[in-house]
């Protein structure tokens, strides 16, 4: 009879940590789809998702992401995924970072329970997870509420770039990790090892975590030695995934283009301090605006209120986000909120649990400062103000106002008489931009015209004179033809800066 009520009131938890999850997953759901095109195509969205429509309709060009030293996955997933049942093609982008997003919330619950329960002693895997969510759920349950309604990770769901998947893979790596070092078996060595390279295809920092995942192993199973084989075969694994980018002719390019965001050693250890104090800055800024001080003080005093024995777990939890921090603070050139979105799943686990520990009504009133940025960067971000190092989402030339709606006008033109449209610049916002919204338009075609240009240039006046309708798409600001007789604006698209997208016909 006891052991029947035990039972009972067992399945009871799991149902309703099973219906909480459900609720909040609605939730994630509901939040991040509301106008989700609200904030317009981003010039490296643009050229994700170009990329994609490449790969999708040329056989012999699945690796055209390496010729700008991008590793491909997010543009594969994207091209044979979305792209193939979702017409607008900035929806099908943004939809990626929102499925990746709630795997990483249900990661994120998993971890929490796993590495707040990591010293309990289990016979097998199948117990220590059920254990741990059963005891832990509480904490884990907050950690995917912030991640709800976290601005951080909120805006960055949106997007269409490879950030947030590396983000999910990144995660559940480390879930990986705490189950490996506690029950060391090959098949989880294998599994670990496939996500580590999973994430390595996405995107080149995924090599701090194959690092930190053996060095976590190491420390926690310093004293068997011999089992150093499992991590190490993950490590293989993972080299092994991202080996398979030789494929493409251009994957030297990946090494090359990393110089362009590192500085080398040399020049660190020259100026030590440089960038790494300015980016420590900046990383304030932009958690002051995506996090909020509020929550991170609340979170402080949770953690610190009360006297607590420094654990394994707790140096574990603290090493995965601040070496990889400290590492890209201290070696990147140009540094965006973007390049450490990896590691806000960890300070997530760590607010979250010292939030456990605060009065909710506290936890209720931080939130809606959250809840309110939501609602207006989803709503309003025309007027939005954003950390000076995520400007160029909302302004300047890397911004899209106006693109989809010139899309639209020109092909509706195109289905009157043939279209020569040029832009400014080669090789981002535009020409790429206005190229995914035109992709297969039959008479549309799209030419990227470089930059400071004096007058029409000469492919235009040729096509104008074959009888064509010639069009040019170019900022008010980068627009350098003094000879305004010799076209007329047809359309005004504005920026929140004060700068204009000019439809131009000739």
């Amino acid at each position: 009879m006891t052991s029947r009520v035990f039972m009972t009131k067992t399945k009871n938890k799991y149902t309703t940590i099973f219906l909480s999850l459900l609720v909040i997953s609605i939730f994630y759901f509901f939040t991040r789809f509301q106008n989700l095109t609200s904030i317009p195509v981003f010039c490296d969205e643009a050229i994700y998702i170009r990329w994609a429509q490449i790969i999708r309709n040329v056989e012999t060009l699945r690796f055209i992401p390496l010729t700008d030293g991008k590793q491909p996955l997010f543009m594969w997933l994207l091209a044979f995924g979305p792209l193939q049942f979702i017409t607008d093609p900035l929806v099908a982008g943004r939809l990626i970072s929102i499925v990746s997003g709630w795997i990483t919330l249900l990661a994120l619950f998993i971890s929490t329970c796993l590495i707040t329960n990591f010293n309990q002693k289990s016979k097998n895997i199948l117990s220590f997870l059920a254990s741990s969510i059963k005891q832990k759920h509480p904490t884990g349950l907050i950690a995917t509420v912030i991640y709800v309604f976290l601005p951080f990770t909120f805006f960055f769901d949106r997007l269409a770039t490879p950030d947030n998947l590396l983000s999910t893979f990144v995660i559940i790596s480390f879930l990986l990790t705490l189950l490996l070092s506690k029950f060391p078996r090959l098949d989880l060595a294998l599994i670990l090892g496939g996500f580590l390279g999973l994430a390595w295809l996405t995107k080149s920092p995924a090599i701090y975590f194959l690092v930190l995942s053996f060095a976590t192993f190491a420390f926690t199973n310093y004293h068997q030695t011999k089992k150093l084989i499992y991590p190490a075969i993950s490590v293989f694994i993972a080299y092994i995934f991202y080996n398979s980018l030789r494929l493409g002719p251009q994957f030297h390019m990946i090494a090359i283009r990393n110089q362009d965001y590192v500085w080398p050693l040399f020049e660190i250890l020259k100026h030590p301090l440089d960038p790494l104090k300015p980016h420590i800055s900046d990383t304030l800024s932009i958690f002051t605006k995506f996090i909020s001080w509020p929550l991170i003080l609340l979170s402080i005093l949770g953690i610190f209120g009360k006297k607590a024995k420094v654990r394994q777990q707790h140096l574990i939890l603290w090493l995965w986000p601040l070496l990889p921090f400290m590492a890209t603070a201290s070696l990147t050139k140009v540094f965006t909120s973007r390049y450490i979105l990896f590691i806000i799943p960890f300070f997530i686990i760590i607010l979250a649990i010292g939030l456990k520990k605060i009065p909710k009504i506290f936890i209720v009133l931080v939130f809606s400062l959250n809840i309110i940025f939501i609602y207006n960067i989803s709503q309003k971000p025309f007027s939005q103000q954003l950390p000076s190092t995520e400007t160029g989402y909302l302004v300047g030339w890397t911004s899209g106002w106006g693109i989809k709606q010139s899309a639209d006008y020109l092909k509706t033109r195109a289905q009157q008489a043939n279209v020569i449209v040029g832009t400014e610049g080669s090789f981002g916002t535009l020409p790429d931009g206005l190229q995914i919204y035109t992709d297969g338009t039959p008479q549309l075609t799209v030419i990227g015209m470089g930059l400071g240009f004096t007058r029409i240039p000469d492919q235009l006046i040729d096509a104008k004179n074959y009888g064509d309708e010639v069009y040019l798409l170019i900022n008010r600001s980068r627009l350098t033809i003094p000879d305004y007789n010799s076209f007329t604006i047809l359309k005004q698209y504005p920026k929140p800066d004060g700068d204009q997208l000019l439809l131009l016909k000739i």
